[in-house]
């Protein structure tokens, strides 16, 4: 009778536990799975930023997309402040993250069209440099000479010879 009375002492003890256990799952399941969506929203920012870092390697102006990640950042450190709001919070840092995500293509695009045609811009500079160059050194001697001819054109050369006698280059009626 007494093994009875503690069998049954043991067993009423083992399912109080068994149903503390379960209500403590049952209680910290939501926590558990805002932990793995906060960890989903963080493994996303970092895909996002190393996309964001490839765009700006390729030339594109990030500067709008980076303040948005800042600010899904900021989001998702308020979360552990805000208990209440964290779900608002989280699914806010998760839609900018992903805003953010589908502009950087375009952000990619962009930045390889201006490194093209910045790359064109300089060939274009380069080449009209030296083709300045080589012009100014072809044409500046006949250009200089046509005009100091054009300028003495009205002078009178005398040319003295050993003898000592003069000669006039120009004769005069």
């Amino acid at each position: 009778m007494r093994f009875l009375k503690l069998l049954s002492i043991s067993l009423i003890t083992t399912s109080y536990t068994v149903l503390a256990l379960l209500l403590t799952i049952l209680f910290l399941t939501p926590i558990v799975r805002c932990g793995a969506e906060e960890e989903h929203a963080i493994t996303l920012l970092r895909e996002v930023y190393s996309k964001l870092a490839e765009a700006e390697a390729a030339g594109a102006d990030i500067r709008n997309a980076s303040q948005q990640l800042n600010k899904a950042l900021t989001l998702l450190k308020s979360i552990d402040e805000n208990l209440e709001d964290r779900e608002m919070l989280l699914q806010e840092a998760i839609t900018i993250i992903n805003d953010v995500d589908s502009m950087t293509p375009t952000l990619i695009e962009e930045g390889q069209k201006n490194t093209f045609m910045k790359n064109v811009y300089m060939v274009l500079t380069v080449s009209s440099i030296v083709s300045s160059i080589v012009l100014a050194y072809l044409l500046t001697p006949r250009a200089f000479w046509s005009l100091w001819l054009k300028a003495r054109k009205q002078w009178i050369i005398r040319i003295t010879g050993r003898s000592g006698r003069e000669y006039s280059d120009r004769r005069r009626s």
